[in-house]
């Protein structure tokens, strides 16, 4: 077999493990479906707090800032959506197979702890996409057509940011978990990231609805390509000149996580020793 083929073959056989172990991940977070409805239940009801909050600031000032009602509401709804489409469970995961000790089987796994990581986030992705179903036919029963894509231009790139999105959530994930392997505890540096998102991402609010001092912190933060920009894109609030530098700088920040987060683990491995490998 030539060097060409071999290579060829290795690809095809980590690119279908790659496969099958986000398969198995969705397969397990549907044996919990109970968990995982009661989790979506818990976080419709918190959000639809965020979304009476706001009808009633537009009710006492009908033009708190340069979006209309409809135009908000629909931000809102499009929010939560790609919120619990791109939840992913990577810290949490980690954090457990610590705590059981199980951790030492996957930093050895021929798939590589990174890309054996990624492979079960897009498992959870999966699994988010058939439980965001309900929550898009109420969104839609809510705020009408304010919630389909602009144009088909805004659909296309709206999608694909919604991909650029999944890698600044994992970037920033992967790249937090690696103070479990220093910390030997993660449970702060995750509840930090949490509450960073909430802020910063958008969830609550776009940029644009936020105090000055709030938004100039904001667009220096990896957070809002999570939810702020894709949702933007996708319902055309973003202007069409800034869309391909919004797509750029989504690229360009899953890329230095994924890549900073990889290079730390490979330096802070060398710090541990897996005992029987």
């Amino acid at each position: 077999m030539t060097a060409t083929a071999l290579r060829v073959a290795t690809f095809s056989h980590l690119a279908a493990s790659f496969a099958l172990l986000a398969e198995k991940t969705a397969r397990t977070r549907l044996a919990y479906r109970s968990a995982t409805l009661l989790a979506l239940l818990a976080n419709g009801v918190a959000y639809s707090v965020i979304v009476l909050v706001w009808v009633a600031v537009y009710r006492e000032n009908p033009n708190p800032g340069p979006l209309a009602l409809p135009a908000m509401l629909a931000y809102l709804v499009t929010a939560f959506v790609a919120s619990e489409i791109l939840s992913l469970n990577v810290d949490w995961r980690v954090l457990q197979r610590v705590r059981m000790g199980l951790i030492a089987t996957d930093v050895i796994r021929p798939l590589g702890f990174g890309t054996f990581q990624m492979a079960q986030a897009v498992g959870d992705v999966l699994v988010n996409l058939v439980f965001a179903t309900p929550i898009v036919v109420v969104g839609l029963w809510f705020v009408g057509g304010g919630l389909l894509p602009a144009s088909l231009a805004a659909a296309l790139c709206g999608l694909a940011s919604g991909a650029l999105a999944f890698f600044v959530a994992f970037g920033i994930t992967f790249l937090l978990v690696q103070a479990v392997f220093v910390l030997h505890s993660g449970y702060g540096i995750v509840t930090a990231k949490m509450a960073l998102h909430q802020v910063f991402s958008g969830l609550a609010a776009p940029l644009v609805m936020m105090p000055e001092a709030l938004r100039d912190i904001a667009v220096w933060l990896p957070f809002r390509h999570i939810i702020e920009t894709p949702v933007t894109i996708w319902l055309g609030l973003a202007p069409s000149a800034e869309v391909p530098s919004l797509l750029a700088a989504q690229a360009a920040w899953g890329a230095s996580l994924v890549g900073l987060g990889s290079v730390i683990f490979s330096s802070v491995l060398k710090k541990h020793q897996v005992q029987g490998g």
